[in-house]
């Protein structure tokens, strides 16, 4: 067996065990004390404090001005307006995670208010991953985190939930959206009667053209060497070229106010929940066009520059 591959088995066997080894002291006892639970795979989902996403502004000034260069369209003032007065429930299709980095970004370069990314609770466990989004203000994915979250903060959520990595196996695959949005509406109406939440719907398109994935779904490797170890229902590796930068467009769409007897019975919730599938989708092509369009004008615009 060749070293790599016996260090890859090593890993999936004894993680820590694994990194001992790799790292260039002898023991993780040796490591100081953050060092080695940055390093563990030890659940934690404790946000940390807001300084700390205050601090990511500089490296996200780059992703969404530069490496994106992104342009924001559709209701964008109106659900500006919106956010200053009362907190709001954002809704997005999923790409590889950047999107809600940008998001968070664009609310807190308007100063709207902190978004709370509502992710997969087992994202929690891998290292350095985890203290990504535990500085990103993001909480675990359950209607009653939501709930609470939605008291004080924005809450962001991906309805298509794990399901958006079928994008990287068949491009352009519409995934079904789960009610976990609504449901979080409703619980939090039941606790505020006579009130509505106000969800946003946001499509956007490019983000997913830039970082390229091998996808490791096969049942029998996931059922025996992933979900055992990592708790996922597939695993990633990143291609070559890892950098590789993509003009992005998010199309905000009009926010929708939901009163408490618009949720009642599943019904109810399964009606409303492919309405706001068709916003998003929408909004994700119109995005699109968008794009295309910025791409042309810019190619013109440098075309133009040469001459």
């Amino acid at each position: 067996m060749n070293p790599l591959a016996h260090t890859l088995e090593e890993l999936l066997k004894s993680p820590r065990k694994a990194l001992e080894s790799l790292l260039p002291v002898g023991s993780l006892g040796e490591i100081p004390q953050q060092v080695k639970k940055i390093l563990s795979f030890d659940y934690d989902d404790q946000p940390l404090e807001e300084k700390y996403f205050a601090m990511h502004r500089h490296w996200l000034k780059l992703l969404h001005d530069y490496y994106f260069r992104v342009e924001h369209a559709g209701h964008v003032d109106e659900v500006a307006q919106l956010a200053r007065r009362e907190k709001v429930i954002l809704v997005s299709n999923h790409a590889n995670t950047l999107e809600a980095a940008l998001i968070c970004y664009y609310f807190y370069l308007r100063k709207l208010g902190v978004v709370r990314t509502l992710v997969y609770k087992e994202a929690f466990r891998l290292p350095l991953v985890r203290e990504f989004f535990r500085s990103g203000q993001c909480i675990p994915i359950s209607v009653a985190a939501g709930k609470e979250a939605l008291k004080k903060d924005h809450i962001l959520l991906f309805p298509e939930g794990m399901d958006f990595i079928k994008h990287y196996i068949k491009r352009d695959y519409v995934v079904k959206f789960h009610k976990g949005f609504l449901n979080i509406a409703r619980e939090y109406l039941q606790e505020h009667p006579g009130r509505k939440v106000h969800i946003v719907p946001v499509g956007h398109d490019g983000i997913d053209y830039t970082i390229k994935f091998w996808i490791i779904n096969h049942p029998f490797l996931v059922e025996k060497f992933i979900k055992p170890y990592l708790h996922y229902p597939y695993f990633v590796f990143p291609k070559a070229p890892m950098i590789f930068p993509s003009k992005a467009i998010f199309n905000w769409g009009r926010p929708r106010a939901v009163g408490l007897d618009e949720l009642q019975g599943e019904k109810a919730l399964t009606k409303l929940t492919h309405e706001f599938r068709g916003d998003v989708v929408r909004l994700k092509h119109r995005a699109r066009q968008l794009r295309k369009l910025s791409k042309t004008a810019e190619a013109q615009t440098q075309n133009f520059d040469r001459k």
